[in-house]
């Protein structure tokens, strides 16, 4: 109980100091803005962003739930066909051989490039949207994944196969546990991934979504407008990113930090 209570007030020291450092960056923000020493046209204070969450004219429930249906779907998506992918390419040396360099090489391929291609050929609509989520998520699960899959002590896999376990079993009990920190990592960067990828499908084309939102505040100088959108992703992507850290910390008691 007395480590267990350690842990709590060292999280607790953690996350004060974080939330210090943003209060004193808010403080320094509005100072620098308000007293123009730099142009509030290009940096508004932070009073002006929040007012414009209360001014007519903008739907953020609209832009917001549109969004947010394109992070959800998307990486909920990518997750399960990177995880099935993995698991598949594991179990094969002939897909591992024939498969993996093209999953490294189509990885490398800067993803706002393949936007245009995807509108091309899927037209302006929910689904391009929701597979330039998808994308963005799927590499990142199934490269780190298989890793955890692969990576493993091999006397773990034989001494299953002395007692009579089969590949499914191997699968289970030795290879699925130790790939879970990797999975993770995989979750997390999928998450990320998950907001560039909407956010870069709604600059190419939507009429609805943050992204949108950013993209005509740019193009008619609303600098504010710009910034709460702004302000809600990074909420989003905090949420996100903050529910895979405590999955990761109920799924794997084994590899919580002392």
């Amino acid at each position: 109980m007395r480590v267990s209570r350690h842990r709590v007030f060292a999280e607790l020291k953690n996350r004060a100091s974080a939330v210090s450092v943003f209060i004193a960056v808010v403080l320094l923000w509005q100072f620098v803005s308000a007293n123009n020493i730099i142009p509030q046209f290009l940096l508004p204070p932070p009073s002006s962003v929040v007012a414009e969450f209360f001014r007519p004219g903008v739907d953020w429930p609209l832009h917001i739930l549109t969004t947010l249906k394109e992070i959800i779907v998307g990486f909920f998506l990518g997750t399960l066909g990177g995880l099935a992918l993995a698991v598949m390419v594991t179990e094969s040396a002939f897909l591992r051989k024939t498969l993996l360099p093209y999953l490294i090489g189509i990885e490398a391929l800067p993803k706002i490039a393949i936007a245009p291609l995807i509108y091309i050929l899927l037209g302006f609509n929910d689904l391009a949207r929701i597979l330039m989520v998808i994308l963005l998520v799927f590499f990142p699960i199934v490269l780190t994944t298989l890793t955890g899959l692969v990576d493993l002590d091999r006397n773990l896999v034989y001494l299953m196969k002395t007692l009579g376990a089969g590949e499914m079993m191997i699968l289970y009990k030795v290879r699925l546990p130790n790939s879970m920190p990797q999975l993770f990592v995989g979750l997390r960067l999928g998450a990320l991934g998950a907001i560039i990828g909407s956010v870069i499908a709604e600059f190419v084309s939507s009429n609805a979504g943050l992204g949108f939102l950013i993209i005509n505040a740019q193009s008619t100088f609303k600098t504010s407008l710009a910034f709460a959108a702004f302000m809600i992703l990074g909420v989003s992507s905090l949420a996100l990113y903050g529910s895979i850290e405590l999955a990761a910390f109920l799924a794997m008691p084994w590899f919580r930090k002392k």
